[in-house]
């Protein structure tokens, strides 16, 4: 059984002045094993942040969903207020991606840290206290005494996100969602910081959903990548394979995009701009930037298909991979 299935999730917004609906995701469908890693990859606006809000069913007020979001078989969408709350408090948990916004800054560390204990798992103050220094231990703080006495603004970017890891982790989670957690840091903090997160995340055995815009870190600490366009999911495949085989036009575009160290290649931004789902015609919301694009492409929307050990929705997929047309130049 699979810690989460999440089947055909379709998500509208109100527009402006309440009178039209705008689609935000439109047929997301992945699934994250027990222990396992999925990597949300894409642009800003492509829809990574709304998925996992619908995931915690925290969508804005006026939402309309389809599709069914399953958590260990629980339909996350037919829970009463009761299971609702045993659902976000006891058996999944996020880490958002600047933890300055997560935190009350008149309040100090160890309010944050045991509050959550002390009200949905009736542990008594001090008992959570106990509890919230050991976990802070787990994640390299070691004197997490004096840290909880503190307040946010005391502690440094890295070192306050390590305090949120353990604030999420503290209520044994069997789901991680983690929103870009290291974007707001140095590259050296960042890399202390997955560094923490994967190998707790593989000790306690935890499916994580992590969303990223940085495909090597993606590769790096999850064991599949879904990429997102347009509010959809165009192409899923193993980390390490996805990194350097693309099956999809945009997904070769996005690795195209990085700088590589060593290399001679220059990158090559995608040309044009994001959409967002509702702006998408019929077709493929990547067509109007897509150099491999037909009139089908504009015309009918692909639906995801497997392609060797991917699955991708590209009407060409299949032609491009016999001519090696998304391969990077060598």
């Amino acid at each position: 059984m699979n810690t989460l299935d999440v089947n055909g999730l379709h998500v509208t917004l109100p527009g402006p002045g309440q009178r039209r609906q705008r689609t935000v995701l439109r047929d997301v469908s992945f699934s994250v094993a027990p222990g396992e890693a999925l990597g949300l990859v894409g642009e800003s606006g492509s829809g990574k942040s709304m998925t996992l809000k619908a995931v915690l069913r925290m969508l804005p007020t006026g939402s309309r969903t389809e599709g069914a979001v399953r958590f260990e078989d629980d339909d996350v969408y037919g829970m009463d207020a009761r299971a609702l709350r045993t659902y976000r408090s006891h058996r999944i948990a996020m880490i958002h991606q600047d933890p300055r916004t997560a935190v009350n800054p008149v309040r100090r560390v160890g309010d944050f840290l045991t509050e959550g204990l002390v009200l949905t798992h009736g542990l008594r103050r001090r008992e959570a206290a106990a509890r919230m220094v050991r976990a802070l231990a787990d994640v390299g703080i070691a004197d997490g005494e004096r840290r909880m006495a503190q307040y946010p603004h005391e502690l440094s970017g890295g070192l306050l996100q390590r305090v949120m890891i353990a604030a999420a982790l503290a209520t044994g989670p069997r789901l991680l969602l983690a929103d870009e957690p290291t974007t707001a840091l140095d590259v050296t903090t960042q890399q202390e910081v997955m560094g923490i997160l994967d190998a707790l995340r593989r000790e306690r055995g935890l499916a994580m959903v992590f969303v990223t815009h940085d495909l090597d870190l993606a590769a790096a600490v999850t064991d599949r990548v879904a990429v997102m366009y347009a509010g959809t999911i165009v192409e899923t495949g193993p980390s390490a394979d996805l990194h350097h085989h693309a099956a999809h036009p945009y997904t070769a575009g996005l690795l195209r995009a990085r700088p590589v160290i060593g290399s001679r290649t220059r990158p090559a931004p995608l040309p044009g701009r994001p959409v967002s789902a509702f702006e998408a015609g019929d077709g493929c919301g990547f067509a109007d930037r897509c150099t491999y694009a037909q009139d089908a492409c504009r015309a009918i929307r692909p639906a995801l298909a497997p392609l060797g050990t991917h699955t991708t929705a590209c009407h060409r997929a299949q032609e491009l991979a016999d001519t090696h047309a998304l391969e990077p130049a060598s």
